[in-house]
Order: C-alpha cells, then sequence, then structure tokens
C-alpha cells in the first residue's frame, strides 16, 4: 500500500496518546488509514491483541475548539474497503521501540501474515 495521505495529524496524535495513557498495556496503536483522510486506531498488546475498542479519527479540518466532524464517507460506510494504508505506531524514538520480531509478530497477528513494516 502506498503512503499518500498523512496520518500524523493532530487528531491522529491525540488518538494514539489518549490510547497509550488509558491502556498502559498497549505497547503499540494500529491503524488503518482511509481513502479520505480518516483514520481506525486501536490500541494493541504485546501478544498482538486488542486493548480497548476500535476508534474513528477524522481527517477532516476541526474548527478551532470544537471536534472535526466526520467525513460523508465514514457516515455512509465503516471505511473498510478504502484503506490505503496500515500500520502500527510504537511509542518513543527508534532505540525505544520493541524489537523488529517482535513488531512483526504483532504486525502479523493484526493484519495478517503478509504484514511488513515500511
Amino acid at each position: 500500500m502506498e503512503e499518500t495521505i498523512n496520518y500524523q495529524s493532530d487528531a491522529f496524535n491525540k488518538a494514539c496518546q489518549e490510547i497509550f495513557i488509558l491502556y498502559p498495556e498497549a505497547i503499540g496503536v494500529a491503524f488503518k488509514g482511509l481513502d479520505c483522510g480518516c483514520a481506525l486506531v486501536c490500541g494493541v498488546s504485546a501478544r498482538g491483541e486488542p486493548v480497548g475498542s476500535l476508534r474513528y479519527v477524522s481527517g477532516q479540518p476541526g474548527r478551532k475548539g470544537k471536534k472535526s466532524p466526520i467525513c460523508l464517507k465514514c457516515k455512509k460506510d465503516s471505511g473498510l474497503d478504502r484503506v490505503v494504508w496500515e500500520g502500527i505506531i510504537w511509542p518513543g524514538d527508534e532505540n525505544e521501540r520493541p524489537d523488529v520480531d517482535l513488531r512483526l509478530s504483532i504486525g502479523k497477528k493484526v493484519f495478517g501474515p503478509g504484514y511488513q513494516e515500511p
């Protein structure tokens, strides 16, 4: 999958931070980026199991101090047929991340056997 949309928006980063705060057992945040700029995110444990519930993150620009609106495409469907990018966000910098073998193992449990890191 080609990364065509920046999933590092303020709303996306805030959702990831909230997951790490609310669920200390989350070792990463799995995400599916949609063609509209929105994303679906969920915490993931060291065993590759979901932590918390699946969250929707709007890719639509919000007004200052207000929640971003849901986009029209996402209002019509779940977005799972419009995934253009998927992966796992790991907290910290490069040397704080889990070992590459553990990251790949978790990614394959979450996304299937074809998972690879970018």
